[in-house]
């Protein structure tokens, strides 16, 4: 990771399309809440910003179904804050662990003020992603910080 920081903070600025490259190749660290990786595309500390009211439209769902998580996020201080805003699912896995993945919902300028959010989850069985019952738990994360989570179980 720091060698490919430290290359990302000498070739981004210099055009667009090599700004494209090194928002790809940073990907991961962003995912990751790596703050260098965080201060390189000006997504500041977000000790002014909290998300509250996090809640779900059912706490017990189907493998199957959806979840929609329902949340207020507001933002202090004075002037725009430029906000990356994901949300985390932990999944309970076949032998009793569990495996968290990080889904991007947007990036952008948000002004002081509060905000009703909410984001929809599908628990459908993929190729790539087999679901299984048990505790599962949806978090948000604004600027690689988890700031509010809720659990919810889900039923065969």
């Amino acid at each position: 990771p720091n060698l490919a920081l430290k290359i990302c903070n000498q070739w981004y600025g210099k055009s667009e399309n090599t700004n494209w490259i090194v928002k790809h190749a940073c990907r991961t660290l962003l995912k990751a809440g790596n703050s260098e990786a965080m201060i390189l595309f000006d997504f500041g500390n977000p000790k002014n910003i909290s998300v509250n009211n996090i809640s779900l439209n059912k706490k017990k769902l189907k493998i199957g179904e959806a979840a929609e998580c329902n949340y207020k996020l507001k933002v202090g201080g004075k002037k725009k804050s430029k906000i990356r805003l994901e949300y985390a699912v932990t999944f309970a896995k076949a032998n009793n662990k569990f495996s968290k993945k990080v889904f991007k919902i947007s990036e952008k300028f948000y002004d002081s003020g509060e905000y009703n959010l909410n984001k929809k989850h599908s628990f459908v069985n993929l190729s790539t992603r087999k679901h299984y019952a048990g505790k599962h738990q949806i978090a948000i994360i604004v600027n690689g910080v988890e700031k509010a989570k809720v659990d919810l179980e889900l039923i065969d």
